[in-house]
């Protein structure tokens, strides 16, 4: 799952993980996010799956929720949502076979309970072999139009995701149908979705009746019950698809739907008349109406929720407290803070189809001044310098300095590395202040090095989709990934799986292929002892970063992002490393 501008593949429904805290790098800030232990099991118990979701304590339902950003959605199309904020989004207006309720214990950690969301549960296992699931549909459930949802719909929704208009989003399920590898590219090779030709049901996807939708995959897929909590399960009325103008309007099956939707400006959510909390164990829903306000400069963003008047008491956001503001979030303000640190990891892409010198990018992980990167967007706010591909949430993983520096990084042996060669490297930024003070700060550290370095913006709303075409014109560009679930597999394959390159709507922005590194995801992929593989992850990390360097792992990100004094009900969900708006609510 990719960061705004996903929690380790153990093959286990059930799992623990701790996320280490930050370290200080030098802005003068507090050092201390707070550790999160992800804590996630997938339940059958019905009375898990079973609306209304439980109540928050001292929620009131009503008002209107604002909600603060610095760039519009790449998309809302569920097809298409493969980042955090976005699926955040989308779980409010179109609901999955399954999906993440969660929950804050007593010690302040957060429980994740995968249950039943559409669906009675996250799915029957049929014959105890994880190759055909089962999902039956729950009672009274409607479009935001009231046309009762059915299982064709489900179908219809996974089968338009296999159209080459619509590769942005996760293709796990997908591959699983085709027999192909979890991400590999060939998963429409034959089937490409009702766009061309194809049937409204994809092949291995049956609805015996109106009620039941039934995967049948050629090998074991055990985590579908993870995979089926993805926006790709949702349904879509195949009546009402506009095919790429879906992400404009996407039919409600959630507790709100669009009412206005004004590109680059703003997007206003209400109430679905059609939705009916009894169905519903993970949504509140409590503020009657939610605006979010688009392309406003993160500085400006915090200044008004420190100043915390009119109607920003009851307005939030997911922009990070830049560096500017950071001295002033004491006292009260300090209490409207969401803090902690996330399953994310961050990076420096490096297009490897365009830097083909490993020596070159072993001389670019050699020069990085990471501190220098981070304080640009808020020091020991934004997160902690990171070594490895795998972020410390993940179970496994193992820390390593193959490049033998610093956090600092040391430019005088990045220009040995180099020798005669100064190579002209473009860098690529979404625009907004935040990311053009971050990559000045890049193009500095390692322009120390020799290296000349363009920097280039690119569009921040539609910033992943312009990278994730293969023919993009960039060498150097930050991104950031969190594992899709509870597992190690969503992190490696994902992003560096060759197989996985595309003409567009690509996650590996390293355009990463190597036969040998392809070869030994599949081993891993295929061992059953849970404890192994995630060891056999982390040294699949070190050897690629030690023999290819085929990215600069930055740091691991923390979630710093203020409040409304009359927001309540908040909280940093660890399915999505920002913050939660399932039990939020507007304080009379």
């Amino acid at each position: 799952m990719r960061r705004k501008l996903a929690l380790l593949s153990i093959g286990a429904l059930g799992v623990a993980i701790a996320a280490s805290g930050c370290t200080q790098t030098g802005n003068g800030g507090d050092n201390n996010a707070k550790t999160t232990i992800q804590d996630s099991v997938v339940s059958y118990d019905p009375k898990d799956s079973t609306g209304p979701a439980p109540a928050v304590p001292g929620a009131t339902k009503g008002g209107t929720l604002y909600n603060l950003e610095n760039a519009d959605f790449d998309h809302l199309d569920p097809a298409r949502s493969y980042v955090n904020i976005q699926q955040v989004v989308g779980t409010l207006i179109t609901r999955s076979l399954a999906t993440y309720r969660e929950s804050v214990k007593p010690d302040g950690t957060v429980k994740m309970t995968v249950i039943g969301d559409l669906a009675t549960n996250p799915g029957i296992d049929v014959n105890k072999d994880c190759k055909v699931w089962k999902y039956t549909l729950k009672d009274n459930i409607k479009f935001e139009d009231g046309t009762p949802i059915t299982s064709a719909d489900f179908a219809y929704g996974v089968a338009r995701s296999f159209s080459p208009q619509l590769a942005e989003g996760p293709h796990y399920v997908q591959n699983w149908l085709a027999g192909t590898g979890a991400t590999s590219a060939d998963y429409n090779k034959t089937y490409k979705g009702p766009y061309d030709g194809g049937a409204a049901t994809p092949p291995g996807v049956t609805t015996p009746d109106a009620k039941t939708i039934i995967f049948t995959f050629p090998k074991a897929a055990c985590d579908m019950p993870y995979a089926a909590a993805l926006p790709m399960t949702s349904p879509v009325p195949a009546a009402k698809d506009t095919k790429l103008d879906y992400d404009r309007h996407p039919v409600s099956s959630g507790p709100y739907m669009i009412s206005e939707y004004i590109k680059d400006t703003s997007l206003t959510l209400v109430r679905n008349p059609s939705w009916d909390p009894a169905t519903d164990a993970a949504h509140n829903a409590y503020p009657d109406t939610i605006k979010f306000s688009l392309n406003v400069d993160s500085a400006a963003i915090n200044q008004r929720l420190i100043a915390d008047s009119g109607p920003d008491q009851a307005a939030m956001t997911w922009a990070n407290v830049t560096p500017e503001v950071a001295a002033q979030v004491v006292g009260p303000v300090a209490q409207r803070v969401i803090d902690g640190s996330t399953q994310f990891a961050e990076y420096i892409s490096i297009n490897n189809l365009r830097v083909t010198d490993v020596n070159v990018r072993k001389a670019l992980n050699t020069a990085l001044d990471k501190t220098a990167v981070l304080k640009a967007v808020g020091g020991d706010l934004a997160g902690s310098p990171l070594n490895t591909i795998e972020s410390p949430t993940t179970a496994g993983w193992a820390d390593y300095n193959v490049f033998g520096v610093t956090a600092t990084g040391d430019s005088a042996k990045a220009q040995t590395m180099l020798g005669t060669t100064k190579p002209d490297l473009v860098y690529c930024y979404a625009n907004t202040p935040r990311r053009q003070n971050q990559a000045v700060a890049v193009q500095a550290s390692l322009q120390k090095a020799g290296f000349k370095i363009t920097l280039k913006p690119v569009d921040a709303a539609s910033y992943y989709t312009i990278l994730g075409k293969k023919d993009n014109s960039c060498d150097l560009y930050r991104s950031g990934w969190g594992s899709d679930w509870p597992a190690g597999s969503t992190i490696i394959p994902p992003l560096l799986d060759g197989r996985s390159i595309a003409p567009e709507g690509n996650q590996d922005l390293e355009y990463f292929n190597n036969d040998a590194v392809n070869a030994e995801i599949d081993r891993i992929s295929a061992e059953s002892d849970a404890t192994q593989a995630a060891k056999d992850w982390a040294a699949l990390d070190k050897k690629i970063m030690s023999d290819f360097a085929p990215m600069i792992p930055v740091d691991n990100a923390r979630n710093y992002t203020l409040l409304g004094s009359k927001v309540g009900g908040a909280f940093l969900s660890s399915a999505y490393g920002v913050t939660s708006m399932n039990t939020i609510y507007v304080k009379s």
